[in-house]
């Protein structure tokens, strides 16, 4: 094995693209050395013709150079395969613009929700303002009608609408407070 192979090899430990590429050159570099122990002008002439050439190509087309091999095998095989490229394209953008009218709607569903919800929390604060007004005023009228009731003489009929109204109002507390918790 020679020096060079040798420091390759060393020097590509632990990456396995490296260690086939290493493996390969070795395979070759061996097949020389036995060529060149029977005819070394032979072994010099295959060096000579020998070359190694790895070509890479990204994209949706193959590179221009396989393009001209597919012409060979079929003149329309580049176009139909340019068109079908084109054709796989527009369907991408195709789904990305239809994935964004739909995040768009799903966007205004969001915001109509939440106005909804939005006008439900107000109607049930105007809801229980008024019924905390009217609670009010029932109370004090039920109050002032006891007092009255009761300077009039008449305190059996004041002391059952003033303690109705008492317990009324108690009860009420404490039922609120009680739903409050369960929330």
């Amino acid at each position: 094995m020679s020096k060079h192979n040798q420091e390759e090899k060393q020097s590509n430990k632990g990456n396995p693209l490296a260690s086939e590429e290493n493996a390969s050159a070795q395979a070759i570099e061996g097949v020389l050395e036995r060529v060149a122990e029977k005819d070394p002008q032979a072994a010099l002439d295959i060096r000579g013709y020998i070359a190694v050439q790895q070509v890479t190509h990204q994209g949706p087309m193959p590179s221009p150079d396989d393009l001209k091999q597919y012409f060979h095998t079929q003149s329309d095989l580049p176009e139909r395969m340019m068109k079908m490229a084109e054709y796989s394209l527009e369907n991408k953008a195709q789904h990305h613009r239809k994935i964004l009218e739909l995040k768009e709607k799903e966007i205004e569903l969001q915001q109509l929700e939440l106005i909804k919800a939005d006008g439900a929390h107000k109607r049930e604060i105007v809801t229980q303002n008024i019924s905390l007004g009217l609670a009010f005023i029932t109370v004090l009228v039920c109050i002032l009608g006891a007092f009255y009731l009761a300077l009039e003489d008449k305190k059996e009929v004041a002391l059952l609408i003033g303690g109705a109204t008492v317990i009324g109002i108690v009860g009420a507390f404490l039922a609120n407070k009680r739903d409050s918790k369960k929330k």
